[in-house]
């Protein structure tokens, strides 16, 4: 399954909506009538969960909480998968590998593939489904009342694959490797759903509360993950499984079937059924239509916004193809090359989560001198240095835990890449459009997720090194930056055709 770690694919905290003026006279109105009462408690813990009595909001922080367990349980999946395959081609794995003085190569095949190209096979699946169904999905939201229906439907497949893979095994690790594949494509779908509902709370609350509801939803995902690992790995330990991949997969799986039943359940009672945003012209069929309307948004692009949106859409097929790819190829990588197991790559993943907090600092401090182009420019830069600078390294280390020190790095680089992302897609975000452009903008960030991990898995089959399918993985956000550096605008040029040029800075400063 290929999934960010701890940020969304596609995030609309940029929303420039306001409430209206007759909504906020009604709830004055309201408040004026309510009897006094004693003022609420400002319990920090209890603040973090108010959200203003907007049921949306609480909703998707539940969602997005067991999104996170989600995500750190199949990277485990991942590691145990695999571990599995190898061993059926006949190949060393964990301890044995790591005793091996000098290089070793896995020459074996499985199902007439190398092992090492399961996982990336694995996601290219998943990223083929997404991009044919993404607009097709996306025009049901738009034009049906089903969204809650849909949300609810593919979070109770995606959690019934999670609990089918609690039996994981020797025996039976091809048919989960198969299962796993539509579990992404499930997992990508109920992401997509959850996500439209974030226009409308910002709607409700206004962009300066929303901007705030947003760090609480990415702090809760965040806080869900690391908790997650650490509950994984110390349970892994006092269990003394913590060398058995196989078994802290089934733990995994049965922490994460126990905890999303609860998270995803809560989560979908407190989002409302909504009616169709869009009233289907009447004579036209549905998916033929919207598909359609996608091409005319993305040539409306490519004609009105050349100086920066339509750079920016290119950029983020590319490095969102790269960055969501990382997850699923360094699980690979650290298996095949550095010789860790399930548990080792749990915990490289939680310094990866650690990382990424300097990371979101130093993203602050940087977007506050330069502008967020140049800045997102630079941290994509990083984040390829970072990715070859492992690649070639790792695994001639002397310590399979030294790649810790770069599961940081690349934790910091990811810290940066996405808070300036966000930024830059709030300045540039053509007012009027928001809810069009940030579904076109999620559309664009799945196009080409199977590629970089089909290329990683044609390297592997024909013999190439691992680090060299991790280099090129990484150039595909190098390709992102210098899409930006030589073809977008200078930055008011940029501003002056979104026409934000005068809330520039008043953007800035709020999404910091």
């Amino acid at each position: 399954m290929s999934m960010t770690m701890s940020k969304e694919t596609v995030d609309v905290n940029s929303f420039d909506v306001e409430a209206s003026p007759k909504t906020m006279q009604q709830q004055e109105s309201t408040m004026s009538q309510e009897p006094s009462s004693p003022p609420p408690s400002r319990n920090c813990c209890s603040s973090m969960w108010r959200y203003g009595g907007i049921a949306e909001a609480k909703g998707y922080a539940l969602i997005a909480m067991g999104r996170g367990v989600a995500v750190m349980s199949n990277v485990v999946v991942n590691a145990a998968l695999l571990e599995l395959a190898t061993q059926a081609a006949g190949c060393k794995t964990g301890a044995e590998l790591e005793a091996e003085e000098e290089a070793y190569e896995c020459t074996g095949t499985v199902y007439g593939q190398n092992p090492l190209s399961l996982i990336s096979n694995i996601a290219v699946v998943t990223g083929l489904l997404g991009a044919f169904f993404m607009p097709i999905i996306g025009v049901i939201l738009d034009f049906t009342p089903y969204r809650k229906f849909v949300g609810i439907l593919f979070s109770v497949i995606f959690a019934i694959i999670q609990g089918v893979q609690i039996g994981i095994g020797e025996s039976n690790w091809f048919p989960m490797a198969i299962l796993q594949s539509i579990a992404g494509f499930c997992f990508t779908i109920m992401m997509m759903t959850s996500l439209a509902y974030l226009p409308e709370i910002c709607e409700k609350v206004g962009q300066q509360k929303h901007s705030v509801y947003v760090a609480r939803f990415t702090a809760k995902q965040f806080s869900a993950q690391a908790s997650f690992l650490i509950l994984l790995g110390a349970l892994s330990l006092a269990l003394g499984i913590a060398d058995n991949s196989v078994k802290t997969a089934r733990l995994s799986q049965a922490m994460n079937v126990a905890l999303i039943a609860i998270l995803f359940g809560t989560g979908w009672h407190y989002l409302p059924s909504r009616p169709a945003s869009r009233e289907l012209p009447q004579g036209k069929r549905l998916v033929i239509y919207g598909i359609r309307q996608n091409f005319r948004t993305a040539v409306s692009i490519h004609r009105e916004y050349k100086k920066g949106l339509r750079w920016y859409l290119l950029a983020t097929m590319f490095a969102q193809s790269s960055v969501t790819a990382l997850t699923t190829v360094s699980v690979v990588y650290l298996s095949s090359e550095v010789g860790l197991n399930a548990t080792d790559i749990s915990l490289f993943f939680f310094v990866v989560l650690v990382g990424t907090l300097p990371g979101s600092f130093f993203a602050k401090m940087i977007s506050k001198r330069i502008n967020p182009n140049t800045s997102w420019q630079m941290s994509m830069v990083a984040l390829f240095l970072v990715m070859v600078i492992g690649a070639f390294t790792l695994g001639n280390a002397p310590h399979k835990y030294l790649s810790l020190i770069w599961g940081f790095f690349v934790g910091l680089a990811l810290g940066w890449f996405y808070p300036t992302e966000n930024l830059f897609f709030s300045c540039i975000l053509p007012k009027g459009q928001e809810a069009e452009i940030a579904g076109f903008r999620m559309n664009c960030a799945m196009i080409l997720a199977w590629l970089p991990p089909l290329v990683f898995s044609i390297l592997i089959e024909n013999g190439v090194d691992a680090k060299w399918g991790m280099t090129f993985m990484g150039s595909f956000i190098l390709v992102a930056a210098l899409l930006l550096r030589f073809g977008a605008g200078n930055w008011e040029e940029i501003l002056i055709e979104s026409q934000r040029s005068g809330l520039a800075e008043h953007e800035a400063e709020a999404l910091q």
